[in-house]
C-alpha cells in the first residue's frame, strides 16, 4: 500500500503537468486564434465601411469615392461593423474599447495619383479597338510633338515675313519719295527755262518739304531692320532647339526654307548702306535748295530794280540771271537707289495676312457650324479640388497610362458635339481650358486643335514638292521675282504656313460639324487649293465638307491635344467636373471628403480561457488597411 500511494501521486503530478502542459498550448493556440480572429474581424469592417462607396459616382464615372462629410466618421462606422464580431466571438473572447485613424488618404492627395489609380483599375477591363501600343503611342507623340514645334516655328518665321514685308514698303516709299524729288527737281528746271521765278521758288520749297522725308524713312527702315534681325536671332535658337524633334527629311525641308531668312538680312545689310547714305545726301540737297532759292529771290529783286529804274535800255539779261540759279541748282543730284521694293501684288500679301488675322481674332465665326451655338454654361469654381493643385513634382505617366486616362475622359466626358442637356456643357474642353465658361474653354479647345491640324498641315506640305512649287509660284508674283531670291523664298514659306492654316480652319470647321479628318494628310484628303485659299481669304469665309475614311472626330482631337499636354493638373480638372455633375444632386459633395484610403489601428483586451488570477484579460491591438 506504501508504494502503491507513492505511484498514485506520482501520476498525479505526472497528470498535472501533463494537463498544464496541454492547457498551455491550448492557451497559446487560441492566443493566436483570437488574434487572427480580430484581423479577419478588422479587415471585413473595414470592407463594410468602404462599400458604402457614392452609387451615383459609381454609376456616372466608374469611380469608387467614399464620403467622410465630418473627417471622423470612419472610426466610429468601422467600431460599429467590428461590434457584432465582438458580441458573437465563441472560443475567442475579445472587446474593441478604442478606434484610431492612423492614416486616410483623400482621393485628391498626392497630385491626383489616387484619382488615377481609380482610372486605371477600371479601363484595365475595358475592351478597345484602336488603342496603340507602346511603339504606336511613342509614333503618335512624335508626330504630335514634330507638328506643335514646326507650327509653332512658323508662327515665328511668319512674323519676320510680315516685317520683311513692312521692310519692303518703307523701300517703295524711299523709291517713291526719290521719283517724286526728281519730277519736281525736272518740274524746277523747266521753270527757270521761261525764267518762271515764282512757280521755281514754288518747286523748290516742295522739293525740299519731300527732302525732309528722306531721314524719316531711313530711320523706319533702320528701326525695322534692327528689329527684325534682332528677332530672327532668337528664332534662329528656337529652331535650333526644334530640330531634335523633327524627323530626317523635315530637317533639310525646314533649315533650307528658313536659311532664305539669313539671306534677305545679309542682303538688306548691303541695301541698307545706300539707303543709310540717303540721309546724308539730303542735308547737301536741302543746302543747295536753300541757295538757289536764295539766288531767284535775288534775281527777282534785280529784275524788279531795273524795271522800276527810269533807263530806257534793252532790260536785264534774263537768260544770264536765271543761269546763275540754274547753275545751283544743276548741282542739286538725286539719288536712287539701286534695289527696288519687292511686293508688286501686295493685294495677294494682303489677302494672306488676312486669313492669318481672322485665324487669330475670329476664329470662332469661321469655323462654327451654321445653326449651331456656343453654350453659355459658368462653372462656379469656388470649391473645386484644382485650388488644392500646387503644379509641384508633377509624377510623369507612362504613353499607355496617359492614353487610357484620355480614353476614360472620352467615354465619360461631354464636348461640344455631345447632346447632353447640361448647364455646363464642354466637360472636356475644361479639362483643356479650365476656365470658368463654356466659351473660353471652347475658344481654347478649338485653337489648340487648330495649332494641331496646322502643325500636321504644313509637315505636308513641306514634303509635297507639288505644293512646295505651287507656294513658289505664287511667292514670285507677290514679290515681282523669276527664279529664287532671298525674298521670294521667304513669302514662299510665309505663303506655305497661312496654306497650311487655311486647310487646318477648313478641317476645324469639318470637325465641329461631325465629320472626321485625317490624322496624316495626303493629296487625296487634302481639301483647300491655293486659289482656293485666296478666294476664301478675299471673302472671310471658308467652308469644308466630306468625312476622311479612318479619320479622328472631334473628340478624338481634343483626347490628341489632352495626350500631348498631359500634367496631373488634368486629374484634378477631372475631378472638378465630377464634383460638379454630382452636386447638382447633392450639394454638399465635395471630392475633398472623399477617402481613398484608409489605415486604422483598434486598441482592446482579449480574455484568458484557462488562467484567471487578478488579471484574466490581456490587451491586444489590431490594424487594418483599405483602398479602393
Amino acid at each position: 500500500m506504501h508504494n502503491n500511494g507513492h505511484i498514485t501521486v506520482y501520476l498525479s503530478l505526472t497528470l498535472l503537468c501533463i494537463v498544464s502542459l496541454m492547457c498551455g498550448l491550448l492557451e497559446s493556440a487560441r492566443t493566436a486564434g483570437t488574434r487572427w480572429y480580430l484581423k479577419i474581424a478588422a479587415d471585413s469592417a473595414m470592407d463594410s465601411v468602404f462599400s458604402k462607396y457614392h452609387r451615383e459616382a459609381w454609376d456616372k464615372y466608374r469611380i469608387f469615392l467614399l464620403e467622410d462629410k465630418s473627417g471622423n466618421g470612419l472610426e466610429q462606422e468601422w467600431q460599429e461593423y467590428i461590434k457584432p464580431y465582438m458580441e458573437h466571438f465563441g472560443w475567442y473572447s475579445v472587446n474593441i474599447e478604442e478606434a484610431n485613424l492612423q492614416q486616410r488618404a483623400l482621393i485628391t492627395d498626392d497630385r491626383g495619383t489616387n484619382m488615377k489609380q481609380e482610372i486605371l483599375d477600371y479601363m484595365k477591363y475595358g475592351i478597345f479597338n484602336h488603342i496603340p501600343d507602346e511603339t504606336g503611342a511613342v509614333t503618335m507623340l512624335a508626330n504630335l510633338k514634330e507638328a506643335a514645334a514646326v507650327e509653332d516655328l512658323s508662327k515665328s518665321y511668319g512674323e519676320h515675313t510680315k516685317e520683311a514685308v513692312r521692310l519692303e514698303h518703307v523701300i517703295e516709299e524711299i523709291n517713291n519719295s526719290l521719283e517724286k524729288q526728281k519730277r519736281i527737281w525736272l518740274e524746277a528746271n523747266s521753270r527757270l527755262s521761261n525764267y518762271d521765278g515764282h512757280g521755281f521758288v514754288e518747286n523748290a520749297n516742295e522739293l525740299k518739304k519731300e527732302i525732309n522725308r528722306i531721314p524719316t524713312l531711313v530711320n523706319s527702315y533702320g528701326t525695322i531692320a534692327d528689329e527684325l534681325n534682332a528677332q530672327l536671332q532668337n528664332t534662329k535658337s528656337k529652331r535650333a532647339e526644334a530640330m531634335n524633334q523633327f524627323s530626317d527629311p523635315i530637317q533639310i525641308t525646314v533649315s533650307g526654307d528658313t536659311d532664305w531668312y539669313d539671306s534677305y538680312v545679309r542682303q538688306d545689310g548691303e541695301r541698307r548702306k545706300e539707303v543709310e547714305a540717303l540721309a546724308g545726301a539730303a542735308i547737301n540737297i536741302e543746302g543747295r535748295i536753300e541757295r538757289s532759292k536764295e539766288r531767284a529771290i535775288e534775281v527777282e529783286q534785280i529784275i524788279d530794280e531795273w524795271e522800276s529804274s527810269s533807263d530806257d535800255d534793252d532790260g536785264p539779261d534774263l537768260s544770264e540771271l536765271w543761269g546763275s540759279v540754274k547753275n545751283i541748282w544743276c548741282e542739286i543730284h538725286i539719288s536712287s537707289l539701286s534695289y527696288t521694293n519687292g511686293v508688286k501684288d501686295p493685294e495677294k500679301q494682303k489677302i494672306l495676312e488676312k486669313v492669318q488675322s481672322l485665324a487669330r481674332k475670329g476664329l470662332m465665326g469661321l469655323v462654327l457650324p451654321e445653326g449651331k451655338e456656343v453654350s453659355k454654361g459658368v462653372l462656379n469654381n469656388n470649391s473645386f479640388p484644382t485650388l488644392l493643385y500646387t503644379g509641384e513634382q508633377e509624377e510623369i505617366d507612362g504613353l499607355i497610362d496617359r492614353i487610357l486616362f484620355e480614353e476614360y475622359c472620352g467615354r465619360f466626358l461631354t464636348s461640344f458635339l455631345s447632346e447632353d442637356n447640361k448647364e455646363v456643357k464642354y466637360e472636356l474642353e475644361y479639362l483643356i481650358g479650365g476656365m470658368n465658361t463654356d466659351e473660353k474653354n471652347f475658344t481654347q479647345a478649338i485653337t489648340d486643335v487648330l495649332a494641331i491640324r496646322e502643325g500636321l498641315n504644313l509637315v505636308h506640305i513641306l514634303t509635297d514638292q507639288e505644293k512646295r512649287e505651287e507656294a513658289n509660284a505664287l511667292a514670285g508674283v507677290i514679290t515681282g521675282v523669276t527664279g529664287v531670291a532671298p525674298l521670294t523664298g521667304l513669302v514662299a514659306f510665309f505663303v506655305m504656313t497661312i496654306w497650311a492654316m487655311g486647310e487646318a480652319i477648313v478641317d476645324v470647321r469639318r470637325l465641329l460639324q461631325g465629320e472626321k479628318v485625317a490624322f496624316i494628310k495626303s493629296k487625296e484628303n487634302w481639301r483647300l487649293s491655293l486659289q482656293g485659299l485666296l478666294d476664301s481669304g478675299s471673302r472671310g469665309t471658308f467652308e469644308g465638307e466630306g468625312s476622311d475614311n479612318n479619320g479622328v472626330n472631334y473628340t478624338g482631337y481634343l483626347k490628341l491635344i489632352l495626350f500631348l499636354s498631359h500634367s496631373s493638373r488634368q486629374y484634378y480638372r477631372l475631378m472638378d467636373i465630377i464634383q460638379m455633375n454630382l452636386r447638382a444632386t447633392d450639394e454638399a459633395f465635395r471630392m475633398s471628403h472623399c477617402v481613398y484610403r484608409a489605415e486604422i489601428k483598434g486598441k482592446g483586451v482579449a480574455r484568458h480561457f484557462f488562467f484567471g488570477g487578478l488579471e484574466p484579460v490581456f490587451p491586444i491591438e489590431v490594424r487594418t488597411e483599405k483602398a479602393y
